[in-house]
């Protein structure tokens, strides 16, 4: 038993009751939001309306996958396996009816797509959406691989379907292109963000291609990683891509949970601790706020937009309009600073008792809150919670709520779970 999962077993009684409900929940806000014929999963989960959405997320579909197998794991599905086998047939044309849509000549998927037809909803073939979605498949396969072998060839179907050449754009400064169009690569983002998980499945995929070979271990092999932009907080150093901007703490927890090497580097962990004191550090900085409020993620600001805070953001420090905190970045950083559990637990108790809380004096409002956080902490505004006209999140994106899953996993199972599921190169 790894320290992580000692750090489970000795929760008190009810801190370990409120770590059990929202583990649990962590997977039920998936499979609320996917669609039973095609396995496909919706970009979001609605407050107050009906779900599934119509609208498939690429990306949200790889979680997706990833969630069957912790429900496998923990006995909350039984039907787990199955489920996934309907995702990846569909992924794949197989499903009648649906053909998801991606570039023609590189495979290369769109970030949206009806639930039922597979079409394009205007949007772009993209790179890390598609890595997403692909890196969920793999993790699938390998942790089914005895009871159903379909699911591991057809997770190595989809990633041999895609040709990864057209990822790379400056193999030497670590550039990859976000987008393609007609084939081609477009969109550039410099190095460092999430996009080392489609530097990682091309060179899984297509190890023998020289650009490919060079992009991975020019800028983000284990080696490399301290080379890589950094920003710094007061004196921390915390990895960037155009320093000094910081990113939002989601981008550093992507590759910790999805790329095997960064899983298990003792380099990456150092940058990732950094990324988390960085971030709860800086809500200190706020006036009036408690410890236990802090997490820079993105996600939906409904229902406070104005010209000033979009209806959704990826927060970050430095760019937080509105100050709305993301509890699932807590769970995303718990191997790193186990004692956030305690943190979600006191906002739970304290402010968002999302499975006990009752109104006898407002009806509507007890209606609003508890179908707003149905399936536990997500993003709040500190401000709003204790106010008569409180914020209520209209819904809660599937692929920013993936750190939820992934932390709680890994607090109770350790990064074993991760690391022993993801393929290395």
């Amino acid at each position: 038993m790894d320290q992580v999962t000692q750090n489970y077993e000795q929760l008190p009684g009810k801190v370990k009751a409120f770590f059990d409900r929202q583990y649990r929940d962590s997977y039920e806000l998936f499979d609320a939001s996917r669609n039973k014929r095609t396995g496909l999963y919706g970009d979001g989960y609605y407050a107050f309306r009906e779900n599934p959405e119509d609208r498939c997320s690429m990306a949200a579909t790889g979680v997706g996958l990833i969630s069957l197998c912790v429900a496998d794991l923990e006995g909350w599905d039984e039907h787990a396996a199955e489920k996934a086998l309907i995702t990846l047939r569909c992924v794949l044309g197989q499903i009648e009816g649906c053909k998801p849509a991606r570039d023609e000549k590189t495979g290369f998927f769109a970030h949206f797509i009806d639930m039922e037809t597979g079409e394009n909803i205007r949007s772009e073939i993209s790179t890390i959406d598609t890595s997403l979605l692909v890196v969920g498949a793999l993790i699938a396969g390998q942790h089914f691989k005895d009871r159903m072998p379909e699911l591991g060839q057809l997770a190595q179907e989809l990633l041999l379907s895609i040709d990864w050449r057209v990822v790379v754009n400056d193999k030497e400064k670590g550039i990859i292109n976000m987008v393609v169009k007609d084939g081609q690569g477009t969109a550039p983002l410099p190095a460092y963000n999430e996009y080392v998980l489609v530097s990682y499945l091309a060179l899984l995929c297509q190890p023998d291609n020289q650009d490919i070979q060079d992009l991975w271990h020019n800028n983000f092999a284990e080696e490399r990683i301290k080379e890589l932009p950094i920003s710094h907080y007061r004196d921390i150093p915390v990895l960037a891509d155009h320093p000094p901007i910081f990113l939002s703490s989601f981008v550093h927890q992507f590759p910790f949970y999805l790329v095997p090497e960064y899983a298990t580097s003792p380099t990456y962990r150092e940058f990732y601790a950094n990324a988390c004191m960085a971030d709860r550090l800086k809500w200190k900085e706020l006036s009036d706020v408690p410890s236990y409020v802090w997490g820079y993620g993105a996600g939906p600001n409904g229902g406070l937009e104005n010209d000033d805070i979009p209806g959704y953001h990826a927060d970050a420090i430095g760019r937080s309009p509105g100050n709305i905190a993301s509890a699932y970045i807590i769970s995303g950083f718990l191997p790193v600073y186990p004692a956030g559990i305690y943190d979600m637990y006191a906002l739970y108790q304290q402010h968002i008792p999302y499975d006990t809380y009752t109104n006898a004096n407002d009806p509507e409002d007890e209606q609003k809150f508890r179908a707003a956080y149905k399936y536990g902490l997500h993003r709040y505004s500190w401000w709003h919670l204790e106010q008569p006209n409180r914020w209520y999140p209209t819904h809660v994106t599937l692929i920013d709520w993936s750190s939820m899953l992934y932390g709680l996993c890994a607090f109770k199972r350790g990064m074993s779970f991760f690391s022993d599921r993801l393929v290395r190169m």
